[in-house]
């Protein structure tokens, strides 16, 4: 009993350490997607104005005095640049979302409080299958 009781352990630490890095893969995608929505919200800003008119840019702890016209080049590149990043972060997302919802099926794994945890119809299909529950803290 206590090898079978230490294995459903490491299956629920297992699928633990997924949600949680499922978890992180989203908060810094929602960051990243934050940070390029705040770049287009600036260049469009910037496209308004004068090319002449001058434009202040933190970089660092140094504000650098630019023109508008210097400015939205820069802006742009760096803006595509988080743009790709996001895109790589939503890639391992979908990804690691994939892994976890692998790993729920395989060991038949029901969230506590979640959609998994309803008693519906698929208990009755998988009725000599053990599952594990894990709770959604």
């Amino acid at each position: 009993m206590a090898g079978n009781e230490e294995e459903q352990q490491a299956i629920v630490n297992k699928f633990r350490q997924l949600m949680e890095e499922r978890e992180t893969l989203m908060s810094i995608t929602l960051e990243r997607q934050s940070e390029v929505d705040e770049h287009d919200l600036v260049l469009k800003r910037l496209q308004e104005e004068n090319d002449a008119k001058k434009a202040w840019r933190l970089v660092g702890d140094v504000l650098v005095e630019r023109t508008v016209k210097e400015m939205v080049p820069e802006l742009t590149k760096q803006r595509d640049n988080l743009a790709a990043v996001t895109k790589n972060f939503k890639e391992q997302l979908e990804a690691k979302s994939k892994e976890v919802a692998s790993y729920q099926e395989k060991y038949n794994i029901r969230i506590k409080g979640g959609n998994g945890g309803a008693g519906g119809a698929n208990n009755g299909e998988k009725s000599g299958q053990q599952g594990v529950l894990v709770s959604g803290s």
